[in-house]
């Protein structure tokens, strides 16, 4: 018998007999079982399987050994994309097609080695369409992540153009948080890094979901819920060794384009080499001097009377200061630098002559903070 009619012959056969491997694909499908949670409907599976099976079994019937599989591994891939099928599902799914194929063609009273023959071209046809379907389910995934990311960049620059006095409108708020998937009230965090600090921030927060990115001058702000339930925050994963500011607290999506703001011109007195987050708390004194600098000098003018201390006095003086402000402990203060409490004791008054800043006064110490901080 010539193996190419054989062949052949078994092919028209499976033609004809299309829906009903269709059946028998849904059943190894339902019985595979990871299907069951994609939201695929019976009717689409039934309609793709036909038309899936029916094209490869064309495949088959070629003579020139040649795979053309049109546009449908295309449509099915991108279409699977867009209805959120899981990848790895998808794939297993269409090369069922191979088993349900090949168990049809055993079941035919043909030759043996018309089979053995022909066993490399069946899997080949299935290889050929399930690659193209995964080719095609990433092209659409790529696409449907750059729209995804336009959309939350329209959102995000709505939000922080916001309406007059830089605030949304109520309704805007409400129809933006819809948009970004968080709370119109929720707490948020918020946090603003520059330069390097920018660059590893991006990064960390492409990698961690939740968090919402805005490209800035110099720098990027970011923000998420705080509270998100059953999940811890992702604050520490984000900014650890970090020069930035956070804010937290922040009440509200209306509320995130101040604090980011505030978050920013905070982050743009933190020193070049900072390498960890900072809170306002710690960051107030730079906020205040850089206040006073902007007066004519005036932090300076307040600190002039260190000019008056020897060259060599005047770091020790600097540095006594600082220590017993963190402190307001002359014996921590004293332990720490190595030094009698007695020389504590002098330093702190000789800085207070030559400043006018008694440091164990509250009010002089809050000004020496601001003033020590440049």
């Amino acid at each position: 018998m010539d193996t190419e009619d054989a062949w052949a012959r078994m092919v028209a056969r499976l033609r004809r007999r299309v829906p009903e491997l269709a059946t028998a694909f849904l059943a190894r499908l339902d019985r595979d079982g990871h299907y069951d949670d994609q939201p695929v409907t019976p009717a689409d599976l039934r309609d793709t399987a036909e038309e899936s099976l029916a094209l490869l079994v064309d495949q088959l019937a070629r003579t020139d050994g040649r795979i053309e599989l049109g546009d449908l591994p295309d449509r099915l891939g991108r279409h699977r994309a867009r209805q959120g099928v899981d990848l790895d599902d998808l794939v297993r799914a269409v090369r069922l097609d191979f088993p349900v194929l090949w168990s049809a063609l055993l079941d035919q009273d043909g030759d043996a080695a018309v089979l053995v023959r022909r066993a490399d071209r069946v899997w080949a046809v299935v290889d050929a369409y399930a690659r193209e379907v995964h080719f095609a389910f990433l092209d659409e995934q790529a696409v449907l992540a750059e729209q995804q990311r336009d959309e939350q960049r329209q959102l995000l620059d709505l939000l922080f153009r916001g309406g007059p006095g830089g605030t949304p409108a109520e309704h805007r708020t409400a129809r933006l948080a819809a948009g970004l998937g968080v709370g119109e009230d929720a707490a948020f965090t918020v946090c603003a890094a520059l330069a390097d600090h920018a660059a590893t921030l991006r990064g960390r927060a492409a990698r961690t979901a939740g968090v919402h990115l805005r490209d800035v001058e110099f720098g990027v702000v970011a923000f998420w819920p705080a509270d998100v339930p059953g999940a811890a925050p992702p604050e520490h994963r984000l900014t650890a060794d970090i020069g930035c500011v956070v804010v937290g607290g922040v009440a509200g999506l209306a509320a995130v384009p101040d604090a980011a703001s505030a978050a920013l011109r905070m982050a743009h007195l933190l020193p070049p080499d900072a390498a960890a987050p900072h809170g306002p708390r710690e960051v107030w004194p730079l906020v205040a001097r850089r206040a006073l600098d902007d007066h004519g000098g005036l932090a300076g003018t307040l600190l002039a009377g260190l000019d008056a201390a020897r060259p060599d006095e005047t770091g020790l003086l600097r540095e006594t200061a600082l220590a017993y402000l963190d402190s307001g402990s002359v014996a921590t203060v004293a332990g720490r630098l190595y030094c009698h409490r007695n020389t504590v004791l002098n330093r702190l008054r000789r800085f207070a002559a030559l400043t006018g800043l008694d440091l164990t006064r509250p009010r002089d110490a809050a000004l020496a903070v601001v003033l020590l901080s440049g």
